[in-house]
């Protein structure tokens, strides 16, 4: 991995290394857990942008990037509703304004307790991370409504900063490391049945 410059490289190649040590270690089933049933009602909130680039947090947000945001959004929870693993919460319902305002990824975890009073039983927060156009990455953080704790980590870089490159690396990941994972442990089980054994 190339060594990330400017002022906050030095934590953001540290955030993502930590990251990645973690990626595919958290289940959603864990040992001496309450029982998890199927479809979990996910709540899927917008996906943020976090620009490290040269200028970016002076400039902001540009209309290019909050399409792109909006449509992957979209993507994201049409792909995660086409499983038998989850059912998607309509957060549009939500008051808070840390919704409203893209603020979730900074406001340590308290998606989960919104995602609860939404009547979900997990919360779901996208994190588009960019230190230029060239180097950027994806996470995505699963929390339990009821308890905050984070269920599921999964990230990847990605190269480029275009539709089909957000597209495609939001893709893999929901694909290769949440829904495949998670219908892998589902074993051929029915909605509703637990898997936590």
């Amino acid at each position: 991995m190339k060594r990330f410059r400017g002022p906050h490289g030095h934590w953001l190649r540290a955030a993502i290394l930590g990251t990645a040590a973690i990626v595919g270690l958290l289940s959603f089933a864990r040992a001496g857990d309450a029982e998890i049933k199927y479809p979990i009602k996910l709540a899927v909130f917008d996906f943020e942008l976090d620009d490290f680039s040269a200028g970016g947090p002076i400039a902001g947000e540009s209309p290019v990037e909050t399409a792109r945001l909006h449509d992957v959004t979209l993507q994201a929870r049409r792909q995660l509703a086409d499983s038998p693993i989850f059912q998607i919460v309509d957060v549009g319902a939500s008051t808070d304004e840390r919704v409203k305002t893209h603020w979730l990824r900074k406001c340590n975890g308290c998606d989960a307790q919104i995602a609860r009073d939404l009547g979900a039983d997990m919360s779901l927060v996208g994190i588009f991370r960019k230190v230029s156009v060239m180097e950027q990455s994806l996470e995505i953080h699963i929390r339990d409504a009821k308890t905050g704790e984070l269920m599921k980590i999964a990230g990847t870089d990605l190269r480029g900063e275009t539709d089909d490159s957000w597209r495609r690396a939001l893709d893999w990941l929901i694909k290769d490391r949440i829904l495949d994972p998670e219908i892998a442990r589902w074993n051929g089980a029915k909605p509703q049945e637990s898997l936590a054994k």
